[in-house]
């Protein structure tokens, strides 16, 4: 009996054995792997194991990437919105290495993602505060996730956010409307999430998704009128506004620093409203009346 014991005990710090990330870790998934990104939690089996694609990435044909998709059950393996790594190369002190974002390539298909990272290490489990939305049929997004004391939430117990980033032993990438440990399922709906060039970054760079200055709709709830102000720092916009399916129904280039859109056609109910410049790209609910 003692003998199994130790050999557990063995087993399980390995398996959780802190490893040394470190500034500029990528992975591309060039070398036709999925780089250690799994669902399946200590071997339990799972279904729909993410998968390597070996062309169609951010870069194009020959660009590999990392495909998920969804049972689309309710709850079970599989169902949940969610990819974790335990490879040493992601494993280890953030703050030591001045890691202060995650930067990744995303795409969503059938359903939006609301996208956030979470950690677990000596201070418990986190996840991001703030989502960045990916709305379905978008494409290809290039995102970063900043991850500073200040940008998470504890979740499930957890007791100390400066703890976990001194010694991260799980990361997740998940979709989650909330800040939370296990994603989210999306019944009915098998749903498909893309990643690529996942980063570990000390810069938040030009393409921070914060690094955009606030843009204004009003007024919002609206019947007719969608009115949007532009940040004055930036010159030129790409307006693109997508429903709840994730269905583009309106994509224009904007110059002016306000701009009026006619919705009084547009079925009630709620869409997303998303601008990108050179400084990034910022999502928005709007509901239409």
């Amino acid at each position: 009996m003692k003998i199994k014991l130790l050999l557990f005990t063995f087993l399980f710090t390995s398996y959780y054995s802190v490893g040394q990330v470190v500034a500029g870790h990528l992975d591309n998934f060039e070398d036709g792997t999925v780089q250690g990104w799994n669902i399946d939690l200590f071997g339990a089996g799972a279904p729909n194991p993410p998968i390597n694609i070996n062309t169609a990435g951010p870069a194009g044909v020959d660009d590999n990437f990392l495909q998920y998709t969804t049972t689309g059950s309710p709850g079970g393996p599989g169902s949940k919105m969610i990819v974790f790594q335990f490879d040493s190369n992601w494993m280890g002190n953030y703050t030591s290495q001045s890691i202060v974002a995650i930067k990744l390539d995303v795409k969503a298909e059938a359903s939006n993602i609301n996208l956030r990272v979470a950690f677990n290490g000596d201070g418990g489990e986190m996840c991001t505060t703030n989502a960045v939305v990916i709305p379905a049929g978008s494409g290809w997004n290039s995102v970063t996730i900043p991850i500073s004391s200040s940008d998470f939430t504890l979740v499930d117990g957890g007791s100390n956010v400066s703890a976990t980033l001194a010694n991260v032993t799980e990361m997740r990438i998940l979709s989650s409307p909330t800040p939370a440990w296990r994603g989210q399922a999306f019944p009915g709906v098998p749903t498909t999430m893309g990643l690529d060039n996942i980063t570990a970054s000390t810069t938040l760079g030009v393409n921070e998704v914060t690094q955009l200055k606030d843009f204004k709709i009003s007024p919002n709830p609206s019947k007719s009128k969608l009115n949007l102000i532009f940040p004055a720092s930036d010159n030129a916009f790409k307006l693109d506004v997508f429903d709840v399916l994730g269905k583009k129904i309106l994509s224009k280039e904007v110059s002016k620093l306000s701009s009026s859109i006619d919705v009084s056609k547009w079925n009630n109910g709620v869409y997303l409203v998303r601008i990108t410049s050179e400084n990034g790209t910022q999502t928005k609910r709007f509901v239409k009346q």
